[in-house]
């Protein structure tokens, strides 16, 4: 027999009544005490024993932290969980420092509020033929004793924007095979409890407050149910706080290797990538292509048109060519009005490289992008950069030079000065609005003539 010890909870601030409505929706068993200020509240925790205490952040806005301590304090072992409309919830998880040990958005949800104020249960021994035995061990236990904080802390270090993943894996390795914890996606059908089992779930939300999946404790029966939708909600809101770091990680991520104007890959990245492709295309021996380009006469179209056009101008190209290579492609701007593009072959080698170089063999994608790319930049009627106007609609060129591994060289800083080598001294001298290539000769210059 399960005798669940009744709540005794303590509302601080809740002018309109929302949250205590909210207690009662979520533990209707609760005995629910309400005080306006923190002064009447630290009078009725040294006279009263309290499960819980939940405060409004606007009764502590003066003075938060000392606040919250003088609370911590008197409420002994109740849990102290602040709450606050979605606009202070910024001082909310401030207060998790200074001894609060939650906070939640009002209006709260009930089940919220049911894993954050929900006590464990006390088991009674069951009467078998007038004699009572010794209570069995509860199955949720072994999660009760797991080392979360280096469960936590391993996944975040040893897998980063995969973290949550990694640390359910974790979890369940070690309570299985009594216990199953598993991250079910969203959509994907749940299972149901039976009489040997129970299911209890939780829905899990990453940073941005997007599904990310449901969570799903199996344990076998007996279980106290509550208990363990406690439990479960706890490693929830710890699954979810590694959600938002997994993402301020990714939004810092992509700060650091994203061109702020142009929204391209930059400089530090693409040499990053161009070096890693090609210790794996060394590996699956296939052939990666550097395309260098810039803007004839850019100077020309700031002085012009004014910067603002100008930085118009390098996303219009930037996008263009994102839209005329391929999604494995990188596209990146590495300096000024200078892009870089690396071709590699997703789908493996067309050939196999033999280890002699012969002269420089263009693979025929690369190419055929690039002049598209060079030929839909300068026609006249296509409306990208109408905003040059009439008199400079349609004369936008550039010169770009072309490398390619493992024939024009076999570094990345290599096919870097190859490539700049043909833009600096084939395309540009030879006329600009041309592409030329490593070791081509005048077949090999596209666009010259045009």
């Amino acid at each position: 027999m399960v005798r669940l010890t009744n709540e005794h909870i303590l509302v601080i601030g809740d002018r309109e009544r929302r949250m205590q409505t909210s207690v009662a929706s979520a533990l209707p068993a609760a005995s629910v005490t309400s005080v306006q200020s923190v002064f009447d509240a630290l009078a009725e925790l040294h006279a009263g024993v309290y499960s819980g205490v939940l405060v409004n952040v606007d009764p502590l806005e003066s003075r938060p932290d000392a606040a919250t301590r003088a609370l911590r304090e008197a409420s002994g072992e109740a849990r102290l969980v602040v709450y606050s409309d979605p606009s202070r919830e910024p001082l909310s998880r401030t207060l998790l420092e200074h001894g609060a040990d939650d906070y939640v958005i009002a209006p709260a949800e009930a089940r919220d509020l049911q894993q954050l104020l929900a006590i464990p249960a006390v088991r009674e021994p069951d009467p078998v033929d007038g004699v009572d035995t010794a209570p069995p061990i509860d199955a949720i236990q072994p999660l009760l004793e797991l080392p979360m904080t280096d469960i936590v802390l391993s996944a975040m270090l040893e897998h980063p924007q995969q973290a949550i993943k990694h640390a359910v894996q974790a979890i369940h390795e070690r309570v299985a095979p009594m216990i199953q914890l598993t991250l079910t996606p969203a959509g994907e059908p749940i299972p149901v409890s039976t009489d040997d089992r129970a299911v209890i779930t939780n829905e899990l939300r990453n940073g941005e407050n997007h599904p990310v999946g449901t969570l799903v404790l199996e344990l076998p029966r007996p279980v106290d149910e509550l208990s363990a939708q406690h439990t479960l909600g706890r490693i929830a809101q710890v699954l979810a706080k590694m959600g938002q770091i997994d993402d301020r990680q990714a939004r810092l991520q992509k700060l650091a290797i994203t061109d702020d104007l142009t929204g391209v890959y930059n400089a530090r990245y693409f040499k990053h990538f161009l070096a890693r492709i090609l210790e794996k295309a060394r590996t699956r021996r296939f052939p990666v292509t550097l395309f260098l380009f810039d803007l004839d006469n850019f100077k020309k179209y700031n002085d012009t048109f004014g910067h603002g056009v100008g930085d118009e101008i390098l996303k219009q190209t930037a996008s263009l060519m994102k839209r005329c290579s391929r999604d494995h492609d990188l596209v990146a701007r590495i300096s000024g009005d200078e892009f870089a593009v690396v071709f590699w072959e997703k789908e493996g080698p067309r050939q196999v490289f033999d280890g002699i170089q012969p002269a420089s063999r263009l693979p025929s994608t690369p190419l055929i992008i690039a002049d598209r790319f060079r030929k839909l930049l300068g026609n006249r009627d296509f409306n990208e950069f109408s905003l040059l106007g009439a008199s400079g609609k349609g004369v936008l060129t550039i010169s770009g030079g072309m490398s390619v591994y493992p024939y024009d060289a076999q570094t990345a800083d290599d096919m870097i000065r190859a490539a700049d080598k043909a833009l600096m001294f084939g395309a540009k001298k030879g006329g600009k609005n041309s592409i030329y290539l490593v070791g081509g000769d005048e077949d090999a210059a596209l666009g010259a003539s045009d």
